[in-house]
């Protein structure tokens, strides 16, 4: 009668890990696809020879000439009682050292470690590594003297510094990446819980969220092109709106918007792997569901995180530079109005490339302002780069003055003696064009200078 055993029947006959057999079995030629293979006749007879022959490592202890040392320890052994009767015997530290290498020699014959024994051990630490990931987090704070990212019942709230520890409070993980299903479930357990952390966050914040978007609504809205601009035009200053939204707006409802799809997308795939025919799941290696690939569960907790810290932080710098970020925004229009007017007035090309190299700088300035960490925590303080705004506004207005270039660059270079940061440093005086070694001094204040040196 033919043999008809299957991976995992052989593994337990033969007491070995299904894995070490398929593996022996595919360096035989044998090809098996999973624990679910059959074999036959002949290939069982030779897996049985295998894995049931005695075990090879027992003659290693033998062929050395180690036993005739390893007596000699053992006589001496029991001299070592005679010692106490005899305690002046010379050649005590000579009978203590080969009993040190006598302890050593059993080291060899220990026991085999077996697969399943491993498999143990490391669940085991798994688990209790799992637990001190879950006490951690159970008392995880910020550093002194900041709020705790646990509210009220122990819930997470949405702060500058969320993270995916915090994200993950509670958040039965169950290996979500073992499956399909499992992998979905965990994707919707955590875009609700993203959800409810940002409609928190957003009911704690209703007042000053509301100015907020008002305030956005002038760049939030959809760009609304001007026939009198050119359409190169057109698309560049709508260009510049979305950076300026992207800079300075929370972001708050795109957020909501990405997770939201997240959730539907979570939440389809659920249903549909739920009905999809098991067998074929799980014996054909290139079903469509089966392969469908999926980002890490972890990378996506990281990418969630990182977007509900964003809308706190963009909050957090809106809230304390609500009166620069607004003043920003109307001088948008305003250089957008003033291009206008020239084209109406029927400016020539040199002064209308002119004014748009001086818009672009103003676009350059403030998105370099919302990177910088100037305006963070200084509300209300006037800073060197809003100097440098009013002296480019002064610019545009006087770019009829053959002075003004010279002039601009004159009071940057004033400006850059009061800024102390290097990065700060190089973006202004790349941002003016500035020189070095250049005098930018008006002709006459020059002369007057050389004349008091004389």
């Amino acid at each position: 009668m033919a043999v008809t055993k299957r991976i995992f029947q052989l593994a337990k006959e033969f007491e070995r890990d299904e894995k070490e057999i398929m593996a022996f079995l595919t360096t035989q030629g044998i090809k098996v696809s999973n624990r679910l293979s059959a074999v036959s006749e002949e290939t069982y007879n030779m897996l049985k020879t295998k894995f049931t022959a005695p075990p090879e490592p027992e003659p290693e202890p033998e062929p050395p000439p180690k036993p005739e040392p390893i007596e000699q320890p053992a006589a001496k052994k029991k001299n070592k009682k005679n010692k106490a009767a005899q305690p002046a015997e010379p050649p005590a530290p000579a009978t203590e050292v080969p009993a040190q290498k006598e302890e050593e020699t059993p080291a060899p014959e220990a026991p085999e470690v077996r697969f399943d024994t491993l498999e143990r051990r490391t669940k085991s630490a798994l688990f209790e590594a799992i637990k001190a990931g879950n006490e951690f987090i159970k008392h995880y704070t910020t550093t002194a003297g900041q709020a705790s990212f646990l509210g009220k019942n122990d819930k997470p709230i949405l702060t500058t510094l969320m993270d995916s520890w915090a994200i993950l409070y509670n958040h039965k993980l169950e290996y979500p990446d073992a499956s399909p299903v499992r992998y979905w479930e965990a994707v919707a357990k955590l875009t609700t819980k993203a959800f409810k952390m940002i409609n928190a966050f957003g009911m704690a914040n209703k007042e000053a969220l509301a100015n907020m978007r008002d305030a956005m609504a002038l760049v939030g809205i959809k760009y609304q092109p001007r026939e009198i601009f050119s359409e190169e035009e057109n698309r560049l200053f709508e260009e510049q709106r979305l950076l300026l939204f992207r800079a300075f707006g929370h972001g708050m409802g795109l957020v909501n918007d990405n997770l939201y799809d997240l959730k539907l997308k979570a939440e389809r795939m659920k249903i549909k792997y739920e009905q999809m025919p098991f067998l074929e799941y799980v014996t054909n290696p290139q079903d469509e569901l089966r392969s469908n690939e999926r980002v890490p569960f972890g990378e996506l907790v990281e990418a969630v995180s990182y977007s509900l810290r964003g809308i706190a932080r963009r909050f957090k710098f809106y809230s304390s530079n609500t009166e620069r970020i607004n003043n920003l925004i109307q001088k948008f229009f305003e250089w957008l109005d003033g291009y206008a007017k020239l084209k109406q007035e029927g400016a020539d090309a040199a002064k209308l490339e002119k004014y748009l190299e001086l818009e672009k700088k103003f676009i350059e300035i403030a998105e370099f302002m919302s990177f910088d960490n100037l305006l963070s925590g200084r509300k209300n303080r006037p800073q060197p780069f809003d100097m440098v705004l009013e002296l480019l506004q002064d610019y545009r207005d006087n770019m009829d003055d053959p002075d003004a270039e010279r002039n601009f660059k004159y009071k940057v270079r004033g400006v850059t003696n009061i800024v102390y940061k290097p990065k700060e440093f190089v973006f202004l005086y790349r941002f003016a064009g500035l020189e070095p070694m250049k005098d930018y001094r008006p002709p006459e204040e020059i002369a007057a200078a050389e004349n008091n040196e004389e």
